[in-house]
């Protein structure tokens, strides 16, 4: 069993990107698929009734909820502690107190923890964007500078959270009001109030990263950042947000965790070439988490069974399940993000 799961604390090395470009052909591949069936999928007119609900189904499995499955594994390589019962005892126990906490404030200030989990997914998301350039994409650097950083990474976060409220508000307005009423069945609240400043910010962010990819438009790392964000900006203004929501969930951000991943390890498996042996390695290892996170929403769904009655309903419970284990997954990945900022700045 040992051996399958290759169980071994997880952490980034200074030789950590041995096949970057493979990396990153990876990424591209799961993002025409992913994204590809998305657009198929509303074209085609998949996107009404139970059908709009499978992105999110396939994402409880396949790299959406199991991309943050190791997250024990990355902690312990990052504190340089064994895999042995008491340090992975702490680090669960950790990990469970914050879920639980932002269990906590669904209950008790359901309207804050929505706003709270948008502009938590915002943050991440868009960190998980810039943190996959700057490991795949050194030359990042050359011409974008920390302000610039900040601008790409907020724009990033922005589009898959902002444009829904933009292109679709009726359905992304019901889809956040369905978690808020999960815990306040009365409460009603007019999402499209901010329609107008989402739509302000989005533009500043889109306006201002293109000028700064723009003023470096030969650079092919510029030319394949604005590419990206019109595909994205593209995609959430055409598909439906959950149907937009569940594949880049899955194909874009769980995926490139994932890859970034792929990059962790004991020296020896750090050199391996082979992204597809450790994408399997690192699916394999997720397995008994991502077991345990289906069984706590199903403990969920029972707790609160006299709630949800529908599939929509199940949806947002699924996606309250998924704000409680983003915040401690968010946590660790800035510690990732510290320490191979403190490994790049010894590498300069």
């Amino acid at each position: 069993m040992k051996s399958f799961f290759a169980w071994r604390p997880l952490a980034p090395s200074k030789s950590r990107v041995p096949d970057s470009s493979g990396l990153t052909k990876w990424a591209d591949l799961a993002a025409f698929i992913f994204l590809g069936f998305g657009i198929v999928q509303a074209v085609v007119g998949l996107d009404q009734g139970f059908l709009r609900f499978i992105p999110l189904a396939l994402g409880l499995l396949l790299f959406g909820l199991p991309h943050g499955a190791i997250d024990h594994l990355v902690a312990l390589g990052l504190a340089g502690k064994p895999l042995r019962l008491r340090p992975l005892v702490i680090v669960l126990s950790l990990y469970l107190l914050v879920a639980i906490a932002v269990l906590v404030l669904w209950m008790i200030l359901p309207v804050a923890a929505a706003v709270g989990f948008l502009i938590m997914t915002i943050y991440h998301w868009g960190q998980g964007d810039l943190a996959f350039e700057r490991l795949n994409h050194t030359s990042v650097a050359s011409f974008r500078g920390t302000g610039a950083d900040r601008v790409h990474w907020l724009l990033r976060g922005f589009i898959p959270i902002g444009i829904p409220f933009i292109a679709f508000p009726d359905q992304a307005t019901e889809f956040i009001n369905a978690c808020v009423h999960l815990f306040a069945p009365n409460l009603a609240v007019d999402w499209n109030l901010w329609r107008g400043i989402v739509l302000a910010a989005l533009g500043f962010l889109f306006s201002v990263d293109s000028w700064i990819h723009l003023r470096h438009i030969r650079h092919p790392l510029a030319r394949r950042i604005l590419i990206e964000n019109c595909a994205l900006c593209a995609f959430f203004f055409l598909v439906p947000p959950l149907i937009a929501i569940g594949w880049y969930f899955a194909g874009w951000h769980g995926f490139r965790h994932v890859l970034r991943l792929c990059s962790y390890g004991a020296s020896s498996e750090a050199t391996r070439p082979d992204t597809k042996v450790k994408l399997i390695c690192r699916g394999q290892q997720a397995i008994p988490f991502t077991i345990i996170a289906v069984v706590m929403l199903a403990g969920l769904f029972m707790t609160l069974s006299d709630r949800v009655s529908s599939h929509f309903e199940v949806a947002a419970l699924y996606l309250v399940m998924i704000s409680a284990l983003t915040l401690p997954h968010l946590i660790i990945v800035e510690w990732m993000d510290r320490r191979e900022a403190g490994l790049s700045d010894q590498e300069g």
